[in-house]
């Protein structure tokens, strides 16, 4: 752990930032890249920023930006730090341009100026920063890139954290600078054929001189025009010069090869090396962990207490919804644990639909099963005294029919629905003052404020609160 000022921390944080590896990715390499940085299974990066993208949209945003402002692995800078001209980045142009404008509409999804599902965009994005504060407190120093990863101009590939490679030169001795000789004992192997007879070297003759032969003693004329610096004679052209026979070559010594290294069958030189028998790599036992197993159990018993408490209490805030939130809350921490072991991948299988239940469990809340609220029903109020202050139901098509209706007094009335079609009927003379709700689906009612109809506004007012969680509302006249 670092033990600097928190400004030095922050710093180091940046320097040391994470590499995208697309290679190790499905998108742009940043999970990969965050999860090698901090030695985490890149899995469980990619499981909080979905979780965080459910859950106010936050993951889509630090994603973009991490796109933008993390160096891919080879390139020198980052495409933020290309758009502005301070390296180069293998992403275009207009690529980054594309990423600025969809960074710039996820942040309006975020915050105080988006929607954010009640803050919870903050919250997630708050979590996820916190998070990687944790990661790199526990690994400050970043680890040497992976094998096939090219380094983006520094050393360990990780800005800022090492020298350049150029700074002290290439090197010199470049591969293919030499190679080997033609004439080196090399030039013979296994699979060269040898002459059939051999031609001993001729020796020299008498009318040439050996190199090592003593020198004739010059003549003084030579010497004499040798020892003048200057000479003002012509000298002679030079004739055609005629190559002197040499020798003839006489091949180097075959060497055996390497199963006859004593050379006693000259005559199998020829042929093929055998061929070398290599034993198959023994494969690791590989052993099942209990994780998964353990962790679901777990779950399973979270959900039953909880369960369990809300029937004996009677309790209506212990919904399906929480009662699936707290069994995922144990899947979250078994994911957790088993990011750092390398265990529980089994747990993906059911964190997936079990979300998707408590997403789904919190948008529609509490269901009434009851079977007077199923199916389709109407309400027809004879009498303004015999309007009673809720209508409810949850499947199915529910009409509540007023145009029998005449008021004598100011009434408020709320119809409801779960799932279906909420239709109020209204006289075309009443004063009705509506608010009309549709959560998932379409609403049409009156206009905004008191509508008088056709008489004018004078008389009782009816205030009509109209909600439907996935379906239609509708408040028409006649």
């Amino acid at each position: 752990m670092s033990n600097g000022s928190f400004q030095e921390q922050i710093q180091d944080l940046w320097r040391t930032r994470p590499v995208r590896l697309p290679g190790r990715g499905h998108v742009a390499g940043v999970c990969a890249g965050i999860g090698y940085r901090y030695g985490v299974d890149p899995v469980l990066i990619r499981v909080a920023f979905v979780v965080s993208t459910i859950f106010g949209g936050a993951g889509v945003l630090l994603y973009l930006a991490c796109w933008l402002a993390l160096t891919k692995s080879g390139d020198p800078a980052s495409p933020a730090e290309s758009l502005v001209g301070r390296g180069h980045s293998s992403d275009s142009g207009t690529k980054t341009i594309v990423l600025l404008v969809a960074l710039a509409i996820a942040l309006s999804t975020v915050g105080p100026f988006g929607v954010g599902l009640g803050g919870s965009g903050l919250i997630s994005m708050a979590l996820m920063l916190g998070g990687l504060w944790l990661l790199y407190q526990r690994q400050p120093i970043p680890p040497p890139l992976p094998a096939g990863a090219v380094a983006p101009g520094v050393g360990t590939g990780y800005p800022g954290t090492s020298f350049s490679p150029g700074q002290f030169g290439a090197n010199p001795f470049g591969p293919g600078t030499y190679g080997p000789s033609a004439y080196g004992p090399g030039a013979y192997g296994p699979y060269t054929k040898l002459p059939d007879s051999y031609i001993p070297s001729t020796p020299p003759t008498s009318d040439e001189k050996p190199a090592d032969a003593p020198t004739e003693a010059l003549k003084p004329e030579t010497a004499a025009a040798q020892s003048d610096p200057v000479s003002f004679e012509k000298a002679p052209t030079p004739g055609p010069q005629v190559d002197a026979p040499s020798a003839p070559f006489a091949p180097l010594e075959p060497r055996p090869p390497a199963w006859d290294p004593l050379g006693v069958a000259p005559f199998a030189w020829d042929l093929p090396e055998p061929a070398r028998t290599t034993s198959p790599a023994v494969q690791p036992e590989r052993t099942h962990s209990r994780l998964t197993t353990m962790v679901i159990g777990l779950a399973i018993l979270a959900a039953a207490a909880a369960t369990a408490l809300s029937v004996a209490t009677g309790s209506d805030w212990l919904n399906p919804g929480r009662i699936g939130a707290v069994a995922l809350a144990v899947i979250g921490v078994g994911l957790l644990i088993g990011g750092f072991l390398r265990k529980g991948y089994g747990l993906l299988v059911v964190a997936g639909p079990l979300a998707g239940f408590v997403i789904l469990a919190s948008l529609v809340g509490s269901l009434d099963l009851n079977s007077e609220n199923m199916g389709d029903r109407t309400w027809n109020p004879a009498t303004a005294a015999a309007i009673e202050p809720a209508y409810s139901g949850g499947f199915g098509s529910f009409t509540l029919d007023l145009r029998n209706v005449t008021l004598t007094e100011d009434k408020t009335v709320d119809v409801s629905g779960q799932f279906g079609e909420v239709v109020v009927l209204l006289p075309p003379g009443m004063n009705v003052e509506n608010h009309c709700t549709a959560q998932f689906g379409d609403a049409q009612c009156l206009r905004d404020g008191l509508d008088g109809g056709v008489d004018g506004t004078d008389g009782p007012v009816l205030t009509l609160n109209a909600d439907v969680r996935f379906g239609s509302v509708e408040v028409r006249r006649g």
